[in-house]
């Protein structure tokens, strides 16, 4: 780092002017005035002002002390005062209760860095003062039904995270002086960490991500997660992210960060929390942090990934796309960013991603940035059910060409401006408002593109519909991604167990099954095929899909409704209900109190009521309406299947699906009949790595497809079968682009915290 402090790194001179820019001023106490101009510190929010400045301080005295030594004292001399003044106990300090313990992200990461960086600065009785303060700070977390206990009680929130890094710094960086020091770090290495955080990882977040809303918490809460293995390894050698009980979240990060960000690189997966006031300016609430990419490019570079030259790369695009927004501070910078460090074209990257621990799918037609995009999730609750950031979509999919959503996650949306603080409150009011038979909008969640059911009593809801945080530990819930796969021409996701994460009605279970499965027949068009069955035929059950308009409704020569959404002046795509045939769309916006109104809801009824139904939805991003796939339902001669059919000047595809229970292959023979057409076939939910002969009888116009067990043509290792019929002949594409991801060897474990 000393070799990089030069006037050509750019970083290393954003460092400096920081620390020039305090020099002369006061440090305020946690009492004083928190927002003061400079050169002037105060502690900013809970602590939030204080962290940067003494960081920076302290890295800047640490670079310099052999070269400026002068400059040096004074920074020190900074870092020093700072330090002292978060240290401060009694009437002029903070109270570590304050919000249930929010500021021991700031004020215990601060303590136990800053008694590091500025150790010899310190006198003995300062380091006294600093230590004995960060053990009251972790005592109060700690004690039993005390201020902290909600918090304290799960391994997974921006709260335990806060804590999580303190302790570990705190308890490293004291240990030669502080009595408490061993025994907390002990505790950090053997309970903290071994038996709550890193097998609660393991299960719950391999592969990245971070359930609080990506442009919510998750930058410093990734952070918090992933900085104290750097510490471990830099003061005991231990390497606890290569271990034989690995430590994966650092380098997950960085995957799932540029896999889950749109096309246009300025925009993130939008899902669960997100406040109104995140944004800046014309970059909303969900906007891309570059602050998240500039610190994994760190952890990336110091744990060896292959994929760090790609993520730099991938920096200096969402760098550009944002106009660099939400930067992280000047000392991370320097300690993350390597001005001489390697890149490589974002191109390397695989075109999608599974992460196994929150059910998370992303797949994209390519790199570019007018590209076509899907996420989808479907896992139990991994958040803290106490903290109430995760919200709740299992099973939830969303859409987006290049920078233009289809379908959204309605509550990252919503709260854009104008009155996206009033959204706001509308989507708090839905998640979490206790039940009105006068107000369906209180606490029924029901923002989601997922299945719904209702108990109505004449017109008037019963009882609360929708999701609940139902969690593997506690309620023992089987939801998950039970198959993925990219074919290179598809992406596969089945999700099974999706009815566990339902709440219950008085009678018994709302919803009694629900599978969905999604086929992504690239570059454009997305097959929804559900599988649902509710707890009883009189309840009301519909599919709920959210757009960035309202959308315009037509029905197709097969009967089936078709929608068309135009956002803002460009056309964001189809939706095509293919089955059950004749279905009833109703379009409402989203709330019906929100003005101006930013999402609307479209829910889908059968036109039949029953206990069981069959879903078959096709969302076309195509760039103009002439250019979507005509969608009609495929001729069942032989077998339980359903299909579609799609055909477009740009290529023509069919899906074929089983009707049997879901993750069950199919056996015997099966036969469709569709027009006579050229096209990629995707057949799902057949025997695995089976061979099969495809026959093809053409008439007329017609051709049936016959698929009989037994042959050459071989399915993928989850049971789809992919080929092409063209003038009466079947080929199979031989080529399937591999799928990014860190397997962990003998994971999941399960949860014992």
């Amino acid at each position: 780092m000393i070799q990089r402090a030069t006037s050509s790194n750019p970083q290393w001179t954003a460092l400096k002017a920081q620390c020039d820019s305090y020099i002369g001023g006061t440090v305020e106490y946690p009492t004083g005035n928190a927002y003061p101009n400079l050169p002037n510190i105060g502690q900013g929010y809970q602590g939030s002002s204080y962290v940067p400045a003494l960081l920076a301080e302290g890295m800047c005295y640490q670079v310099l002390k052999t070269s400026n030594a002068s400059a040096a004292a004074n920074y020190g001399a900074k870092a020093v005062d700072i330090l002292l003044k978060m240290s401060t106990s009694g009437s002029q300090g903070q109270p570590p209760c304050t919000d249930s313990g929010y500021g021991m992200r700031f004020y215990g990461v601060g303590m136990g860095l800053g008694y590091d960086w500025v150790y010899e600065l310190l006198t003995p009785a300062q380091r006294t003062q600093v230590y004995t303060t960060a053990n009251a700070w972790i005592t109060a977390w700690e004690t039993a039904n005390g201020c902290a206990d909600f918090e304290y009680a799960h391994p997974q929130s921006n709260y335990y995270a806060g804590y999580f890094h303190a302790k570990a710094a705190i308890a490293l960086a004291t240990y030669e002086d502080n009595p408490s020091a061993p025994a907390q770090w002990s505790d950090w290495l053997s309970n903290q960490f071994a038996v709550r955080v890193q097998p609660y990882y393991a299960l719950h977040l391999a592969g990245g991500g971070w359930p609080e809303g990506y442009s919510n918490y998750a930058s410093l809460g990734v952070l918090n997660m992933t900085l104290p293995l750097q510490e471990v390894k830099t003061a005991t050698g231990q390497d606890l992210v290569h271990a034989s009980a690995p430590y994966n979240y650092p380098l997950d990060s960085g995957e799932y960060a540029m896999h889950f960000t749109w096309p246009s690189r300025a925009y993130f997966d939008d899902r669960d929390t997100n406040h109104s006031g995140s944004g800046s300016g014309s970059q909303p609430p969900g906007t891309t942090q570059v602050g998240l990419f500039q610190q994994l490019v760190g952890a990336l570079g110091y744990w060896g990934s292959p994929h760090t030259a790609i993520l730099r790369q991938y920096l200096s695009e969402v760098n550009a796309a944002t106009s660099g927004f939400g930067a992280t501070d000047p000392w991370l910078q320097f300690l993350a960013l390597d001005p001489a460090g390697a890149v490589s074209p974002v191109s390397g990257l695989p075109l999608s991603y599974f992460a196994p621990g929150l059910g998370a799918v992303a797949a994209r037609s390519d790199w570019g940035t007018s590209a076509s995009w899907m996420s989808f999730r479907a896992a139990p609750y991994a958040n803290n059910p106490a903290q109430g950031e995760e919200f709740f979509d299992q099973g939830s999919l969303a859409l987006v060409h290049g920078g233009t959503p289809l379908l959204l996650n309605a509550t990252g949306w919503m709260v854009h401006d104008p009155n996206g603080t009033a959204d706001e409150n509308l989507i708090y009011t839905d998640n979490f408002g206790s039940f009105s038979s006068s107000n369906i909008y209180s606490g029924n969640r029901q923002e989601e593109n997922i299945f719904y059911v209702r108990n109505m009593s004449n017109g008037t809801l019963a009882e609360q519909f929708g999701q609940f945080a139902s969690t593997t530990e506690s309620n023992q819930a089987s939801t998950k991604v039970a198959a993925f796969e990219d074919g290179g021409s598809y992406a596969y996701v089945l999700a099974t167990g999706l009815q566990d994460m339902y709440r219950s009605f008085a009678a018994g279970k709302a919803v009694a099954n629900w599978a969905r499965e999604v086929v992504y027949l690239r570059p454009n068009r997305f097959v929804v095929y559900d599988r649902t069955t509710a707890g009883s035929a009189s309840y009301d059950q519909y599919l709920a899909w959210h757009f960035p308009a309202s959308p315009t409704t037509s029905t197709t020569a097969a009967s089936g409704k078709r929608l068309d959404v135009t956002y803002s002046g460009t056309y964001a795509g189809a939706m095509t209900a293919v089955l059950p045939l004749n279905t009833a769309l109703t379009t409402t916006a989203m709330y019906p109190t929100s003005n101006p109104a930013k999402a609307w809801q479209v829910q889908v009824r059968a036109p039949a009521t029953a206990v069981s139904q069959q879903w078959l939805t096709v969302f076309d991003l195509s760039t103009s309406s002439a250019a979507v796939a005509a969608a009609k339902p495929v001729t069942v001669n032989q077998g339980s299947i359903l299909g579609v059919q799609l055909a477009a000047a740009d290529g023509s595809s069919v899906m074929v699906g089983s009707t049997g229970a879901a993750g069950t292959p199919m056996t015997g023979t099966i036969a469709y009949t569709v027009d006579n057409l050229a096209a990629r076939h995707v057949i799902t939910e057949l025997a695995p790595s089976a061979g099969y002969t495809v026959a093809v009888a053409t008439t007329g116009n017609q051709q049936t497809i016959t698929v009989t067990p037994g042959g050459s043509t071989t399915s993928s290792a989850n049971g789809v079968l992919s080929f092409t019929v063209s003038g009466g002949t079947v080929q199979q594409p031989k080529y399937a682009p591999p799928v990014s991801g860190l397997p962990v060897s003998g994971y999941p474990r399960p949860y014992k915290g």
